[in-house]
């Protein structure tokens, strides 16, 4: 199991992120491979943007709040060179394999741009996928 919050924090500590350059990124990878298809709604609220390929799913998941790219490694050579310089770049080969955990209550202090919506019970923090991680702001509390 790897620890979710460690990347958060890298990615949060790396530079200081204005929603420019979120839209920037998505617009440079999109340039890239004309394949792609946006999945983010910024009018909702949605703290991560999927870019997914017809063919091969998910490749990407940027965060709009802090410099975090999840770039599936079949597609690393495709991210656009200078975003590894604003971005903390991460590759995984497996966005739905449950091989994360989080503290909850160290993300709420330690990195306040990024909330988590769901309850213990809907997503467990202790065993996630990227997946999983990345749809929990979709689960609102009662």
């Amino acid at each position: 199991m790897s620890d979710l919050l460690e990347i958060l924090i890298k990615a949060k500590d790396k530079c200081l992120f204005k929603e420019e350059v979120f839209i920037r990124a998505l617009d440079e990878i999109k340039q890239f491979d004309k394949d792609l298809n946006l999945d983010w709604d910024d009018g909702a609220g949605e703290e991560w943007a999927r870019l997914n390929h017809q063919e091969h799913g998910i490749v990407y998941m940027i965060n709009s709040k802090i410099g975090i790219i999840f770039a599936r490694k079949s597609y690393e050579s495709k991210i656009p060179q200078d975003l590894f310089s604003m971005y903390e770049v991460f590759i995984t080969e497996n966005y739905d394999k449950d091989e994360w955990f989080i503290n909850l209550a160290k993300l709420k202090s330690e990195v306040k741009q990024i909330s988590w919506h769901a309850s213990e019970e809907a997503v467990n923090p202790n065993k996630i996928s990227l997946n999983d991680y990345i749809l929990q702001q979709f689960e609102w509390p009662n």
